[in-house]
């Protein structure tokens, strides 16, 4: 594991979660540089669905580069407490001759409680910033239907849906969120189990991006390659973290 994984206690004699009382509801790793938000109630309702003492210290730890929030709160509209845990790894920024790109992926772990479905959402997201007198244009590439989990060569392991929303922001600015999920009505147990052992990254399909302007006399090439450092630093850290925890809460 190429990060650190790195977790503060709150309060210096606090030596799990078991007791805590959390300072402003905020753990800090060490280096000040990330955090770990812990609602009041998490602990409780995780342990009602079946994860471990060890299992939820583990999923609220964060790393010298991604971010956890693990939550508890009721939701008015469905009418169920959501218990879930939140990983984001963000702000990874690339350029081109025409673009520069912010890239950000998570990892959303939703735990059955109140009988609803568990579901692990990945999602990565992308800013494109034009430079100046650059215009632009979009397309969906072939296969941007399908998102894939795959293993560290690459090679695609699992197919999900890829729900995908692109937002012209301005005449400079383009957004796109991609999200796929996988849930426990799709995969058993063991099935998703498997998985998270043999993930190392999500293979999102990349827009095709064109750029024309006064000095083009054809449109020119602005895409970017494929993102992938984000979920393969979110697997590096948690993928056991969310095997185990898919044993416990998987039903």
């Amino acid at each position: 594991m190429n990060a650190q994984i790195k977790v503060l206690a709150a309060g210096l004699l606090c030596l799990n979660l078991s007791g805590c009382e959390y300072i402003e509801n905020i753990l800090h790793p060490d280096d000040g540089n990330d955090e770990v938000i812990v609602d009041d109630n998490f602990r409780t309702h995780a342990l009602q669905l079946g994860l471990s003492e060890a299992s939820i210290i583990r999923l609220c730890t964060a790393t010298d580069e991604i971010r956890a929030n693990c939550i508890s709160k009721f939701n008015d509209k469905t009418n169920q407490q959501e218990v879930r845990v939140e990983y984001t790894f963000n702000d990874v920024i690339h350029k081109n001759n025409y673009a520069k790109s912010t890239s950000a992926s998570r990892v959303i772990f939703q735990l059955p409680a109140d009988n609803a479905t568990a579901v692990i959402t990945f999602e990565n997201s992308r800013t494109y910033q034009f430079n100046d007198d650059y215009q632009y244009t979009w397309q969906d590439p072939t296969g941007f239907a399908a998102a894939d989990i795959a293993n560290d060569a690459n090679e695609s392991i699992a197919k999900l849906e890829n729900l995908s929303v692109t937002t012209r922001l301005s005449d400079s600015k383009l957004s796109n969120i991609s999200t796929a999920s996988m849930s426990n009505n799709d995969y058993s147990l063991t099935g998703a189990q498997d998985l998270m052992n043999a993930a190392s990254t999500m293979l999102f399909p990349e827009l095709i991006v064109n750029v024309t302007s006064s000095n083009l006399t054809e449109p020119a090439d602005a895409s970017f390659a494929m993102f992938t450092a984000g979920h393969r630093a979110i697997f590096t850290a948690y993928s056991d973290a969310f095997a185990t925890a898919i044993e416990e809460s998987w039903f």
